[in-house]
């Protein structure tokens, strides 16, 4: 994607994701736990300073050392960002804070709520022991027709692109 279609992909993936959200519990949106983008994931940074405006918490994740699961640091627009594994910033200090909801990029999905990510499994790992509603975030060109999920894998609550909100039957 070109600069200009991407950035208009991506506000329109914030629009999508403000409108589902806004359906949704207040008390599953007090505290969301987002992600720093990366290798070319939708860009939230924006949603995520007017959340902060809102009055929602922002977390944005690290791999906890001992389980390999996600735990999540406070993140405001104003946070000081030090960059950390794999080229993901994190909030220096690095203040923890339990998400009530996720909101998860996706490199590819399925019509089944299934997601592939990097392949660390560390959003799997969280997600089988924290019970979170979680929102994938994707591109429509990243929809691959079917593909085998393992076990392990969890589907998303729903999953948000630019065109689509899906959501699991």
């Amino acid at each position: 994607m070109d600069a200009q279609a991407r950035r208009a992909a991506d506000a329109a993936i914030a629009a999508r994701l403000e409108a589902w959200l806004s359906t949704r519990p207040a008390g599953e949106r007090a505290a969301l736990g987002v992600y720093w983008p990366v290798r070319g994931e939708p860009d939230l940074r924006e949603s995520m300073a007017g959340w902060h405006r809102a009055g929602h918490a922002i977390a944005l994740p690290r791999v906890a050392a001992d389980s390999g699961a996600l735990e999540f640091g406070r993140w405001t627009p104003a946070a000081t960002m030090r960059p950390a594994a794999f080229g993901i910033a994190l909030p220096e200090p690095f203040e923890l804070l339990v998400p009530t909801l996720l909101i998860v990029p996706c490199v590819g999905f399925d019509l089944r709520g299934y997601r592939l990510g990097y392949g660390g499994g560390h959003y799997d790992r969280t997600l089988a022991v924290r019970a979170l509603p979680a929102i994938g975030v994707a591109y429509d060109a990243c929809e691959l027709a079917r593909f085998v999920a393992a076990g392990h894998d969890r589907p998303m609550t729903a999953i948000v692109t630019e065109t689509r909100t899906i959501t699991r039957q």
